[in-house]
Order: C-alpha cells, then structure tokens, then sequence
C-alpha cells in the first residue's frame, strides 16, 4: 500500500512507539544539510553475529528461529517475493521493493497480535515485535519499516543489521531513525527503504537510498561512531552505540538501478485494521480469558521513547 499524505506526531497508543522521522520529503542523500553533524526453506543463519560481520547488538535470540507467528509472517511475504536462484542482489531488491510497495506510514497495529497466535510467557525480541505490524498490516513507522526489512532479508539467507541513528527532517533539524544495512557478495550497504518510500512519487521508485555507501548516506544519516562521537548524544546512548551498534564499514556504493515503477493502491482503513486486530485478541480472550499485563519490546534502542531533536510535524 502507498501514501502520499503526510503523518501527524507519534500518538500516545497503549504501549507507546519511539520517534521515527516521518516527515513527507526528507532531503535526498545529495541534499542534506552539510551544517550538522535458495529455497524457501530456513536458510542458515550465522553462528553469531561477528561470523555474520554484524553487530555485537544481536543477542542470540536474534541469530535463533523467530516466534512462530512472526516466522509465518515473513514466509508469507517470502512465498510472494522469492524465487530459487536469485542473487544476493536480486534478493536484497526484492525485499527493498516489496517494503515501499506495500508499506504505508502510519502507527504501527496489532502489537500484542503474537501473544493469542503462539504466545509465550516472555516478549519477543524488539525486531520482531517491531517488524509484525507492516508484515502482518503493511503499517509501520520507520523503526518497523527497518525491522521489518531486516527480517525479511535475513530469511532469505542474507545478512542483515538493524541500524538506528539520526536523520534530517524537513525543516533541517536532526531527528532519530532507523534503516538496514545488508551484506552482498562480501560487501555492506545501506538500505533506507522508509526514506524511499518518502520521496516515491505516483508509483515511481527511484532508489537514492538503496544499497549506499558510507560516504553517500553520511550526507544525510548519522550512525555508528561518528554518532558517538558527534557530541549530540549523552553518555548512556554513546556507551549503547559505541558497544552494541557499530556497523561494518559500508565502502562503496553499489551501481544504482534504473527507476521502477508499481502500481499505487488506495491507502489502508487504518480503523478497519484496528478493529481487525483487536477482534483477534478479543475472540482468543473470549475462550482463554484475559491476557495477563506484559510490557513490550517496543522501545527503540539509543533514543528510547522520547526521541531525539523536535517532535515529527509531519
């Protein structure tokens, strides 16, 4: 699903969702401000996340099988996406496309969703709590667009890191954020299919923030060290990045595609989907009574609840 509207500022929902830099057309890498800082079966995932080249962030419940609900999501969307025999880079595109062709910008729905299909006593983990809500509804705000993805990338037997960090908004002001970064053929890239989404217009993708470099994407993101070094974070959020967050050097850019083009679908009735979800849960309750209280991994990592920079305007 698409959108071309812009979104108002994070509601407050039951469990509440970090900032996320919605804004309708953030400036493209080149535009930014320069003042401020094969099969479908599961594929092999890495041992661990240095194996994989990734960050020391991903637990080992990352790297195990992902909760039944939320694993039958992603195959879902693979059985659509996937054929046998893709390259890494076909595979990566595949999943970039898919993402701005069916996600819309909105809060994210259905958070307890997994606890009446498979449950569990414990919460799962933040990328999958926060990737169910565009897989299952294709809504989501960036930190779910970029989770999702992640997912998406790593069930297709590549390797992939969730990246938070900061970016522009539309007026110029720095404001948190969250992309993938994913490695093909020995090499890591930037993917921000969330900005992507922002500045496609009429059906049109034209990939300015697909498979970049660190030298193209610092024009317009922060991340990693610099981030921690940058003198904008306070020492809990330096000590989270510098420990938890540092990628793999992205050295190049990958040679860019030639725009593509899907065709636009009518935005979703976010009050349908709503009313779906909580028929859900209220139909298992019916049966099995109510669900015990249980505090979400839904809290972004390094800018937390609050955010960083000016509240989103849309």
């Amino acid at each position: 699903m698409r959108r071309n509207t812009t979104i108002a500022a994070l509601l407050a929902l039951a469990v509440l969702i970090g900032g996320c830099a919605g804004q309708e057309d953030l400036p493209a890498a080149s535009q930014a401000p320069s003042s401020q800082a094969e099969a479908l079966q599961p594929p092999r995932q890495p041992d661990s996340p240095q194996e994989s080249g990734g960050t020391e962030a991903e637990s080992e419940s990352s790297y195990a099988a992902l909760h039944p609900y939320v694993q039958s999501l992603v195959d879902g969307v693979l059985e659509e996406i996937y054929t046998p025999g893709m390259s890494e880079y076909e595979r990566t595109k595949a999943a970039f496309d898919y993402m701005i062709e069916h996600t819309y910008l909105e809060e994210p729905i259905g958070l307890s969703l997994w606890r009446v299909h498979g449950g569990g006593e414990e919460p799962i983990p933040y990328l999958e709590q926060r990737a169910l809500s565009p897989l299952r509804f294709e809504v989501g705000m960036c930190e779910d667009y970029a989770a999702a993805l992640t997912l998406l990338l790593r069930g297709m037997g590549l390797q992939a890191e969730y990246v938070p960090g900061l970016t522009y908004s539309v007026e110029g002001h720095l404001v948190d954020h969250a992309w993938t970064a994913v490695r093909i053929d020995g090499t890591w890239y930037h993917l921000d299919c969330q900005l992507e989404d922002n500045i496609t217009r009429h059906g049109r993708i034209r990939y300015r923030y697909f498979l970049k470099g660190d030298a193209t994407l610092f024009a317009s993101h922060l991340w990693g060290r610099r981030l921690a070094e940058s003198g904008l974070l306070d020492g809990q959020q330096q000590e989270a990045v510098l420990s938890q967050y540092l990628l793999p050097d992205c050295p190049q850019d990958y040679p860019q595609p030639e725009p593509g083009s899907f065709e636009e679908t009518a935005a979703p009735d976010l009050e349908a989907l709503r009313a779906e979800a909580d028929a859900e849960i209220a139909a298992w309750e019916a049966e099995n009574g109510p669900l015990p209280p249980m505090k979400l991994n839904t809290v972004p990592p390094v800018f937390g609840l609050e955010g960083y920079g000016p509240a989103d305007k849309g």
